[in-house]
């Protein structure tokens, strides 16, 4: 698609901004939001005082790395509305994830909150070819995983017609999209790949009947090869959309259908850093580094410079698409998930660039941590790919190119169809751990 092609931006006045002059909105808008947290007083407002600022005209862009942080741990330590920045009669909604011990993270919307939330899910659907006379099936999670009701919000902010399927019930959604032939996917990724593999079963795909022209999968770190393996079964173009709920949830930034190289950061409302995970400098543009959020515009729960521990990169430019808006790269990563196996650090998406570079391999898999003896042992379970009807899969030839990939001997084991684990609610689990005295996380898997 050209840029004369191009569809249209749902907010063109913000996201084609000159540089300069969301430069300067980005400065307004970041000396407010430290006169109001200084203002509350709270844990925030007294870093900031201990750092030295007694007000937001202490505060310019090129001084943002020497403010303080915040992180996960300050919103659990808060827990539930102990980081609250309005009345409580003025919450409309609560979000939140999954946290440590059964506390989950929370976070408080306003109305305002929601209608900002709606119109960066409107920017992303329309980045991704959406228009109102476009139908939205909407796959992501309803409840309190921002997902499903920020995708909704946003497709009716832009005037689609959303269909709320939500995850699971998998027949249904088949019958759904066979009948009602919607043009745009949302889902996550994995769920997506399970879509496609149910379509196919039903007949129903690229030049079946099958009426998708774009999906925007978020929620999980993926990869080119993923990209890839998603465009060929669905018959589309397949787009990341990233947020977490922390900041607004889905719609902090979203790839356009022009491009689809990065991820557009609607940085007139997200202020974004990446930021060495050591020493929590700046890294340079196009190094990867931890994605740190100032929420400029945000009432019920702002956040000063939140550390996400997801990693990426930032590029800036403006995109044949002509939106002016930085780029971040996808998620590689989140500093978390990273495994170390034997003194050699792995991330996931490292081991799904090689796997998924086999066609003859399923997209669905599961990396095993064997800590059953003193030195532990990585494991890559995979299975054939559905149809699949080349070669076998190499089992030495993968095993060779982790091995050069990663500098770290992986065992690639490969089971029958069906014995990965597939998630069809939630966020894919691509990670397990044997420890000695455990069942197998895979039966079979010896």
């Amino acid at each position: 698609m050209s840029a004369a092609e191009s569809p249209a931006m749902f907010e063109p006045g913000a996201e084609s901004m000159p540089a300069e002059q969301l430069t300067g909105l980005q400065l307004e808008r970041l000396r407010a939001l430290i006169d109001r947290l200084l203002a509350l007083g709270g844990v925030q407002g007294v870093r900031l005082k201990e750092a030295g600022v007694a007000a937001g005209a202490d505060v310019n862009l090129a001084v943002l790395s020497r403010l303080p942080v915040t992180s996960k741990a300050d919103l659990w330590d808060a827990y539930p509305f102990g980081l609250l920045a309005v009345p409580r009669e003025d919450v409309v909604a609560v979000h939140g994830s999954s946290g440590t011990g059964g506390r989950p993270t929370l976070v408080a919307y306003t109305r305002d909150d929601i209608k900002l939330w709606a119109r960066m899910c409107a920017r992303a659907l329309t980045a991704a070819g959406a228009t109102p006379a476009s139908i939205v099936h909407n796959a992501y999670g309803y409840g309190l995983f921002t997902g499903g009701l920020g995708i909704h919000q946003g497709a009716i902010e832009m005037g689609a017609t959303v269909v709320p399927a939500s995850g699971g019930m998998t027949p249904r959604q088949v019958t759904l999209i066979r009948d009602l032939k919607p043009d745009i996917l949302t889902c996550t990724p994995s769920y997506a790949i399970r879509l496609g593999e149910a379509l196919a079963e039903a007949g129903v795909g690229p030049g079946q009947g099958l009426a998708l022209r774009a999906g925007i999968f978020g929620a999980e770190p993926w990869t080119e090869e993923l990209r890839l393996r998603l465009e060929s079964l669905l018959g589309i173009r397949a787009l990341d959309i990233y947020g977490l709920s922390e900041i607004i949830g889905p719609g902090v930034a979203a790839e356009c259908i022009v491009a689809a190289d990065g991820l557009h950061v609607n940085e007139d409302h997200f202020l974004v850093e990446a930021l060495d995970v050591v020493t929590g400098l700046p890294v340079p543009d196009g190094q990867p580094g931890e994605l740190t959020f100032t929420t400029l515009t945000k009432q019920a729960l702002p956040l000063l410079r939140y550390r996400t521990g997801d990693i990426a990169s930032l590029r800036r430019g403006t995109c044949p698409c002509g939106r002016t808006l930085v780029k971040m790269s996808k998620v590689t990563g989140r500093k978390d998930d990273m495994l170390v196996i034997r003194g050699v650090n792995v991330y996931p998406s490292e081991v799904e660039r090689v796997l998924l570079a086999h066609d003859a391999l399923s997209p669905d898999y599961l990396l095993v941590v064997d800590e059953r003896s003193a030195q532990p042992r990585l494991l890559a379970v995979c299975e054939a790919g559905t149809g699949w009807q080349g070669p076998a899969p190499q089992v030495t030839l993968i095993e060779s190119e982790l091995r050069g990939t990663l500098g770290l001997s992986v065992a690639v084991r490969l089971m029958p169809t069906g014995s990965v684990p597939r998630t069809e609610v939630g966020k894919a689990v691509r990670v397990a751990r044997w420890r000695a005295g455990d069942e197998p996380p895979v039966r079979g898997l010896g």
